[in-house]
């Protein structure tokens, strides 16, 4: 190999190195969650469970939350979750705090996958719910003005809960109800869609939304007054904000590694190196 194709060589491979390790910052995240990755303490950009009810904070319920491989989705496992009376509840919370850019203005993904067993005994058209906790004037200063907006199917277009099977829903063309932290209010209107919400729709007890308004986090869960016993499963819940990749969360029971698109890149950069040896070795060689 000549010096200038050894140069021209080692150049394309820089460049093809460079533009994988480029590409890679559009695609969308794929965030492989394992049960050693599960809080049972709120703790920022990590999963963790929370308002577990069950015998052992006093109710009658049995309740369950955990990743298991009892029905799989996009891989060896999915969030399990399951209660034997209306005293249980269980979420699975992820949050993320004030962060810049993350406002309900600027949602523009938000979808997960649900399965109701059925075998559950609990009204047919309840199954896991999806919420969103926003902050409605965007400011960490105002502790009064929290809350979520929360997605069941019941309350769509279409309120069918299919059972025995995964759902994909995307949440993001839906419809969102409201429950506000301080007074504790549910606002009991069911039909309001995300840009209805950000238009300022004001129900009695409700918190005025905005174009400020801040998302901090989002979790899934079931419970919380629901009668008989229910299980089901949840997986595969991504969000987006604005242009910006979106991001999915896979609930695996054993770690899936893919390689990375920043590992290409250094193997091009490793070739790009062995060609700089061959162009040494030619000199040396052209020298004699």
């Amino acid at each position: 190999m000549t010096l200038p194709q050894i140069r021209r060589a080692a150049l394309a491979l820089a460049a093809g190195a460079a533009a994988l390790f480029s590409a890679s910052g559009t695609q969308a995240a794929v965030v492989v969650v394992n049960p050693g990755d599960v809080s049972l303490v709120p703790v920022a950009n990590q999963w963790y469970r929370t308002n577990f009810r069950d015998v052992s904070t006093g109710r009658t319920s049995i309740t369950t939350a955990a990743i298991t491989t009892t029905q799989p989705r996009a891989g060896n496992g999915s969030v399990e979750m399951s209660l034997t009376d209306g005293s249980g509840k269980v979420d699975y919370a992820y949050g993320w705090g004030y962060v810049a850019g993350r406002t309900l203005a600027n949602l523009t993904g938000l979808s997960y996958e649900w399965y109701r067993q059925g075998a559950s005994t609990n009204p047919a058209n309840q199954q896991p719910a999806l919420r969103l906790l926003i902050d409605a004037d965007g400011s960490a200063d105002t502790t009064n003005d929290l809350g979520y907006l929360v997605w069941e199917q019941v309350y769509q277009a279409d309120p069918t809960v299919l059972a025995d099977q995964w759902v994909t829903s995307n949440a993001l063309t839906g419809n969102f109800w409201q429950r506000r932290f301080s007074p504790g209010t549910t606002v009991e209107v069911y039909d309001l869609s995300l840009q209805e919400w950000l238009a300022g729709a004001n129900p009695a007890g409700a918190l005025v939304l905005g174009q400020s308004t801040a998302v901090l986090g989002l979790e899934f869960g079931i419970g919380s007054g629901w009668e008989g016993s229910f299980r089901g499963f949840v997986d595969n819940v991504t969000y987006a904000f604005g242009t910006l990749p979106s991001t999915t969360f896979n609930f695996e029971t054993v770690a899936t590694r893919v390689p990375e698109p920043a590992g290409l890149a250094l193997a091009g950069l490793a070739l790009v190196g062995l060609a700089a040896g061959q162009r040494r070795r030619a000199r040396a060689t052209l020298s004699r």
